[in-house]
């Protein structure tokens, strides 16, 4: 049964158990999503965003700036700003993105793939 959580949660969740970022709110903060096994979406408002966790289904909206994964088993579909950069670390992710532009991606770990959506 997949499991539906709520950007709040997310973030309070990853702000709690220090993971995908620091619980420290300030002017531009970046927006993290933390969960293992769930099924959520969320909005980056064109900020920073970043995922912890496994075997996750995500869709992110909002012109983020920049996107980190770190994790395993992930499918995640980001809407990025042009210009922006991804960064997947962990083993067997899958990160569709799509853009007004291009994006530089990193990649570490087997079987990450990133791909521009169409």
């Amino acid at each position: 049964m997949a499991r539906t959580i709520s950007i709040a949660t997310a973030m309070v969740v990853a702000g709690s158990v220090g993971v995908a970022g620091s619980a420290t709110w300030s002017a531009d903060p970046a927006v993290n999503f933390a969960g293992s096994g769930s099924t959520f979406a969320g909005d980056c408002r064109g900020e920073d965003a970043s995922l912890a966790g496994s075997n996750n289904t995500v869709t992110i909206r909002g012109a983020c700036r920049a996107f980190q994964i770190a994790g395993d088993g992930n499918r995640v579909l980001v809407d990025m700003a042009p210009n922006a950069t991804i960064k997947v670390y962990g083993n067997n992710n899958q990160v569709s993105w799509t853009s007004s532009g291009e994006v530089q991606v990193t990649t570490v770990g087997p079987g990450n793939t990133v791909t521009r959506a169409r």
